[in-house]
């Protein structure tokens, strides 16, 4: 092999590793938000074999040990929900992307429900549309709360993420929670106000 093939073989391997090790880029740990069973939370709705609850993290010292962020200063209200299936024999489907606020005193079946897919018209923030590429993106993407499908005696946690006003207090919130018996299809609508 030739000395400048060689030396090209060197320059592409030093460039691929500094592409792949990022300096300055390197992803920071932030300790996870402490998951209690639903019942023991102050805003929880027990509804059929289903309990919901709900902890907005207002707390701007909170925001900053779970999220290295003031988030409210940035318009995003962190959401921490669990849901906990206490039925003894019925499965439910909860389906994130069908989680969505409802106006305040409207109606609170699916009809007032805007979802992640209605951002611009007051439905949940999408991580996926904002295209910054931090270490507090990418914590907030893995703290989300996923789809899953609930057995009797499971549960699922995470956060969602609520647009709030950046520069005034923010107003009592109404968020509906749509969960599917996967048995009989009925879908059980949880309504939270906080």
């Amino acid at each position: 092999m030739s000395e400048s093939r060689t030396n090209y073989l060197v320059v592409i391997g030093t460039l691929t590793i500094l592409f792949l090790v990022q300096p300055g880029r390197a992803s920071h740990h932030f300790p996870d938000y402490p998951v209690r069973p639903a019942a023991e939370y102050a805003n929880k709705v027990a509804k059929g074999g289903l309990i919901v609850a709900v902890e907005p993290v207002d707390d701007p010292e909170q925001q900053k040990t779970y999220f290295n962020s003031h988030l409210n200063s940035n318009g995003i209200l962190a959401v921490f929900i669990v849901i906990q299936n206490t039925s003894a024999t019925d499965s439910y489907l909860f389906d994130k992307s069908a989680v969505g606020l409802g106006d305040e005193g409207g109606p609170t079946g699916k009809s007032g429900r805007k979802t992640a897919s209605l951002l611009t018209s007051g439905g949940l923030v999408d991580l996926a549309l904002i295209n910054d590429v931090s270490d507090v993106r990418d914590n907030m993407v893995r703290k989300q709360v996923r789809s899953k499908t609930l057995s009797p005696g499971s549960s699922v946690s995470g956060f969602l993420y609520v647009p709030v006003p950046s520069d005034a207090p923010r107003g009592k919130i109404h968020l509906q929670v749509p969960l599917t018996n996967t048995q009989s299809s009925e879908i059980e609508i949880v309504n939270l106000f906080f």
